[in-house]
């Protein structure tokens, strides 16, 4: 039995040590996150006079990695089945969904970004990206891919915006 008492305490330093070595681990503040976590909001407006609509990702009102992220990428897709203002059914609607989530998706598994928001608009509707300049060739042939794949998928254009002046006008618009 004494045996028995000798060995637990010879382990119970090392069991403890790597208890605590542990816990230091987890204790460590993690690194800013250079995005923030997506938070969208809706914004009317009118554009030669019918009705829009923006959804946008609040998070990035007053954004101060904006340097990091200083190509837009703004992605048109067009609306087949529509209602009188040029806006999608709600079958369309579904249709939108599924192509924007897997660029987004493609995206994401390739190159980090940030994801303004979208537009809806007589006809077509936007997606609205920020990505590093470094990005764009991983960006074109990921795009051109699912282009090739879906007749809904307009066109993409890249334009340096390091202070994101596209959407500067959204974001005033945007409440805190």
């Amino acid at each position: 039995m004494k045996n028995l008492y000798l060995l637990l305490l010879s382990l119970l330093p090392l069991v403890s040590c790597s208890q605590s070595k542990k816990a230091e681990n987890t204790a460590q503040p993690k690194p800013a996150a250079v995005k923030p976590e997506d938070v969208f909001t809706t914004l009317k407006f009118e554009l030669d006079g019918k009705p829009c609509i923006a959804v946008i990702n609040k998070q990035y009102k007053n954004y101060k990695n904006k340097a990091m992220f200083p190509l837009s990428l703004f992605v048109q897709v067009n609306t087949t089945d529509k209602d009188q203002n040029g806006h999608p059914t709600e079958k369309e609607a579904v249709i939108f969904h599924e192509l924007q989530s897997r660029i987004i998706r493609e995206l994401s598994a390739a190159f980090k970004y940030c994801h303004v928001g979208t537009t809806t608009m007589n006809g077509t509707r936007d997606i609205l990206l920020y990505i590093n300049s470094k990005d764009q060739k991983k960006a074109s042939a990921i795009l051109n891919k699912i282009r090739d794949e879906n007749k809904r998928f307009a066109s993409y254009t890249f334009e340096p915006d390091p202070e994101w002046e596209a959407v500067a006008s959204f974001y005033e618009a945007v409440s805190n």
